[in-house]
């Protein structure tokens, strides 16, 4: 597969959903960047006053903590809204081209199966989020311009000086480890990526309930199962709930650990991370590509 190839077929999926790859950052980029506008037009607040007590207390260690507390505030709603749409992207995104069809012209040119399916899980997975983080990086930077101006206008106008909070290396670091945060991200869920594929690919009519529904009858019948015969305790139940849930607990382990604030995302993260569970992502997205190759035409 030669780079022209990919990248064409990278372009394709992004046109397919342009609408959602582009317009939701940007309209919710619009909508944050708002926000503080309104609220400072609506309400009627001394914001001189909140600015001197600001001013007077600029010690260094609490403004990065608060940079800090910013950026991961700000990426939050990206992030959110993302995970959003990469659930529709994959449950989608095979499901659409056989109810129109389109799959056979997709076939007839010079693309593997291989290389669809691959292109489909490079675009939802790590694109798709990219395109995400890249708005909110650009929010980032447009805030950090409109609080040089207000920065300026305070020390010129009214000798109040807010540039101690302007902390160059903790913006750009807590930018930079948010970045980082993606991949082990994008491992931790890679195995619900691909059973939403393979949903996708084998599923004739509703393929958001196909993809609940084993799940939901799995633990239904475990639950029947394990109250019938008095056991102990839930497997299934139990293993969902500790590989999909992040608790408040887990940041402290790496907090107490001596990890630097804000890298301990990362590191609760990549300790989401399980060897099985990426060994049966790459089983559905192998099943996904067979049902492709062979079946896509039924």
């Amino acid at each position: 597969m030669n780079t022209l190839m990919l990248t064409t077929n990278i372009q394709k999926e992004i046109w397919e959903y342009k609408k959602i790859f582009m317009w939701i950052p940007i309209i919710l980029a619009t909508l944050i960047i708002s926000a503080p506008v309104l609220n400072y037009l609506l309400n009627d607040l001394d914001w001189l006053l909140r600015f001197e007590r600001i001013a007077a207390f600029q010690d260094k260690e609490g403004i990065s903590k608060a940079i800090f507390g910013f950026v991961s505030v700000l990426f939050l709603p990206f992030m959110l809204v993302s995970t959003l749409v990469q659930l529709y992207y994959f449950i989608a995104c095979l499901y659409d081209e056989r109810r129109d069809m389109s799959i056979l012209f997709w076939r007839s040119l010079p693309v593997s199966d291989a290389t669809s399916v691959g292109v489909k899980m490079l675009v939802g997975a790590l694109i798709l989020p990219a395109i995400f983080m890249i708005a909110a990086t650009l929010t980032v930077v447009i805030f950090l311009i409109a609080a040089l101006i207000i920065c300026s206008i305070l020390s010129v106008g009214y000798d109040i000086s807010l540039w101690g909070i302007f902390d160059m290396g903790s913006i750009i670091s807590g930018v930079t480890t948010t970045w980082l945060n993606l991949l082990p991200y994008t491992l931790w869920l890679f195995p619900l990526y691909a059973w939403l594929m393979l949903v996708s690919m084998f599923s004739k009519k509703a393929p958001f309930l196909w993809a609940i529904l084993p799940v939901v009858i799995l633990l239904l019948v475990e639950g029947f199962v394990v109250r019938y015969f008095n056991l102990d305790g839930t497997f299934f139940t139990h293993l969902f709930i500790d590989y999909f849930s992040i608790t408040h607990e887990a940041f402290n382990v790496f907090a107490d650990k001596n990890t630097t604030i804000s890298m301990v995302p990362f590191a609760v993260l990549t300790s989401k991370i399980n060897v099985v569970a990426l060994i049966l992502g790459a089983g559905f997205m192998y099943v996904t590509y067979w049902l492709r190759a062979n079946r896509s035409h039924d």
